[in-house]
């Protein structure tokens, strides 16, 4: 989430629209771009409405990077993919990618978890080329 976000910071200095999607269930992956913050996740915003316009769930940060959090299931119920696959879905109905004219989208999966759930972006075709970034430090460059 360190790379996603220091990768999402500098491209938007550039001058690019990016957004950080969020995919780890523990929906930790945008808050350094919004000083600690913490944002409602999709799957969180399904639960407690039936329709969700996405534009509740897309909330800026550093520099104008639109952050976004899949969010999970409960620990131990569910697929943690089930977030990603019910977020882009989501994104891809009311057409959201289009509608942002976003040069970016950076999906910050993570590794330790096996779920086809988390190549839904590959699958759809929404995903262009995929990074894996590993490092030995809690905190990676």
């Amino acid at each position: 989430s360190t790379t996603t976000s220091n990768l999402s910071a500098a491209l938007s200095k550039l001058g690019y629209k990016v957004m950080q999607f969020g995919c780890d269930p523990k929906s930790d992956s945008t808050n350094t771009l919004r000083d600690g913050t913490y944002i409602p996740t999709v799957l969180d915003t399904l639960r407690e409405k039936s329709a969700v316009n996405a534009h509740e769930v897309i909330f800026r940060g550093f520099n104008g990077v639109y952050c976004v959090e899949a969010g999970g299931p409960s620990p131990g119920v569910g697929c943690a993919g089930r977030g990603i696959i019910t977020a882009v879905e989501l994104f891809k109905q009311q057409r959201i990618f289009e509608e942002l004219d976003l040069d970016f989208v950076i999906y910050d999966v993570l590794g330790d978890v096996v779920c086809g759930g988390f190549a839904v972006p590959i699958r759809e075709g929404i995903a262009q080329h995929v990074f894996t970034v590993s490092s030995a430090d809690f905190m990676a460059v």
